[in-house]
């Protein structure tokens, strides 16, 4: 039996990857690249320019969450909406697992890491850019909303704990 498979997981999903839209459709075969971990590259650099003092709460964080997503996967093991579900459009290839969703994760992620230091404007677009990850997650028919849900406070969790733990770490005089 698959666990995603509760009644309202399943109309959530269908209700969002079933609002096709040619427009949508474009925007969101090009925008969840914006999830995939090679963006990680460009963004280390920046931490490492811009804000050094951060770099171990940083990597911390991204450990924590990629640990966590890596382990739940490999734990439950759940199939992607196409394997379980008939009906599904999907917009991008799929290949491993899909609960929790990892581009979800990462994205509550660094939304999380970044806003203490972001202004207004910038705080509200990475909580922007969040939720649209998250919510495209469904559209292509990559996640069921329960994948994408755990993701969001996989992300924003790591970054709390790895802040916790930094924070701990920095008060210990050696």
């Amino acid at each position: 039996m698959n666990l995603e498979n509760f009644p309202l997981n399943v109309e959530l999903f269908y209700l969002i990857n079933h609002t096709r839209n040619p427009i949508l459709d474009t925007f969101f075969g090009h925008f969840y690249l914006l999830g995939k971990g090679y963006i990680l590259i460009p963004i280390l650099v920046f931490v490492l320019l811009f804000q050094r003092e951060r770099l171990w709460l940083f990597l911390t964080s991204l450990i924590i969450e990629t640990l966590s997503v890596q382990f739940l996967k490999v734990y439950f093991s759940l199939p992607r909406p196409a394997s379980t579900l008939t009906d599904v459009y999907l917009l991008e290839p799929l290949y491993h697992r899909s609960f929790p969703s990892g581009d979800t994760a990462m994205a509550f992620l660094l939304a999380s890491f970044f806003s203490p230091v972001a202004t207004g404007p910038l705080k509200i677009l990475l909580w922007l850019y969040a939720f649209i990850i998250a919510y495209g997650r469904i559209y292509v028919g990559a996640h069921f909303p329960i994948d994408v849900l755990a993701g969001a406070l996989i992300g924003i969790m790591s970054y709390y704990v790895a802040y916790k733990i930094n924070r701990r770490i920095s008060h210990v005089s050696l």
